[in-house]
């Protein structure tokens, strides 16, 4: 499935088309309504005393506006579509920039899935607790079968600290340390220009990162993972 994404060439990688199958990222213009995002404005900000006890972690918990969200069908479908079986949400993640709070990630992938309880399953390991839940990072197997979407509440660019990816590095499996800094250093990073109602839907493990802001505000991005994945029985995505 092809989406026509910005027509810009970065040391001559084709950024017009970006494919999910192909590059592990695509952008989704338009995904989400004017009203959707209002509401999820309106529910959830920095200050919010959920946030503040809780944290930013399993949004869909907390609030209506994202619970509803990751159950539009719209985006389902679309997951589903991707994955070739049915879906079941993982996390749902809040992030923001602003003046106060105008953080940077560096490259990395994103190699954990969130479960129930921790149990013994092969391959699958080491095991965290965060936000009072476990942890833990699959088999590259599980990771395939996933799909993330970035739901953009504000624009995002450059200047505001938008998402930057490496296209085709899902492909390359669990990377290390060193591995990451040889493909930063060889590889184009794209950065993923969106408007509001926008949606960048990638593969966890693309190498992705963010700057700082350089005029900080808000970007505001509801991040959602789905999964293909069969767990055993008594498990679940946390």
């Amino acid at each position: 499935m092809l989406t026509v994404c910005l027509p810009i060439t970065l040391e001559g990688y084709e950024l017009s088309v970006l494919d999910f199958e192909k590059d592990g990222v695509e952008i989704r213009r338009a995904l989400i309504s004017s009203e959707i995002i209002e509401s999820v404005k309106a529910d959830i900000d920095l200050e919010n005393d959920k946030l503040k006890k809780y944290g930013v972690r399993n949004l869909e918990k907390k609030f209506q506006s994202i619970s509803a969200l990751a159950k539009d069908e719209a985006i389902l479908s679309i997951a589903r579509n991707l994955l070739n079986d049915q879906v079941s949400l993982v996390r749902a993640i809040f992030f923001d920039k602003t003046p106060d709070k105008n953080w940077l990630v560096t490259w990395h992938q994103d190699k954990t899935v969130t479960l129930n309880k921790k149990i013994a399953l092969e391959g699958w390991g080491p095991w965290s607790i965060k936000d009072a839940v476990h942890h833990v990072q699959p088999p590259v197997s599980v990771l395939n079968s996933m799909v993330t979407f970035r739901l953009h509440l504000d624009p995002s660019d450059e200047n505001n600290g938008c998402l930057k990816v490496i296209p085709g590095t899902h492909k390359r499996g669990i990377l290390k340390q060193k591995e990451i800094g040889e493909l930063v250093l060889n590889k184009s990073a794209v950065p993923c220009v969106v408007e509001a109602a926008d949606a960048v839907i990638m593969r966890p493990h693309i190498l992705h990162s963010s700057s700082k802001a350089n005029n900080p505000s808000h970007r505001r991005v509801v991040h959602l993972e789905y999964s293909s994945y069969k767990l055993p029985a008594g498990v679940s995505w946390a």
